[in-house]
């Protein structure tokens, strides 16, 4: 486990660059992107359904806005630590446990996996399982400091 306080600071600038292209191949129907996520999260995890509302269009629009933030600034982890910060604290008031966040990851990756097929090789799993790692790495301290 990566122990840094920048979330992606271990990515080198290919897998910035892969993952940058894949969230390109996605971003054209990323509320789609979005509601495939959903449905896989809670294919695998039916019990966190509750957690959200009935009405998933604000939810979706906030996954894709955390994505394209998360994108965009790979290459300055430093300025994403802070907004990851506040988001782990966020979700320390939303019944959020631990082990959400393996499952979180899960659906991510098989969603990505769905939708971009053969581009989403082993290669592009290991980038985006990384962010990842690192993203719940960065909440899960700021939500336990909140806890």
């Amino acid at each position: 486990m990566h122990t840094t306080t920048a979330p992606v600071a271990w990515l080198d600038p290919a897998s910035i660059t892969l993952i940058r292209a894949n969230f390109a191949a996605i971003a054209g129907d990323a509320d789609g992107f979005a509601a495939d996520f959903y449905t896989r999260l809670f294919a695998l995890a039916p019990q966190v359904r509750p957690m959200f509302g009935a009405d998933l269009a604000e939810q979706r629009t906030k996954l894709v806005r955390m994505l394209s933030m998360l994108v965009a600034g790979l290459d300055r982890p430093d300025q994403l630590a802070g907004p990851l910060a506040n988001l782990g604290q966020r979700h320390a008031g939303y019944e959020v446990q631990s082990h959400h966040y393996a499952i979180v990851g899960a659906a991510l990756l098989d969603t990505l996996a769905a939708r971009l097929g053969a581009d989403f090789d082993d290669a592009a799993h290991t980038a985006w399982a990384t962010l990842y790692g690192g993203v719940a790495a960065n909440m899960q301290r700021a939500f336990a400091a909140a806890a």
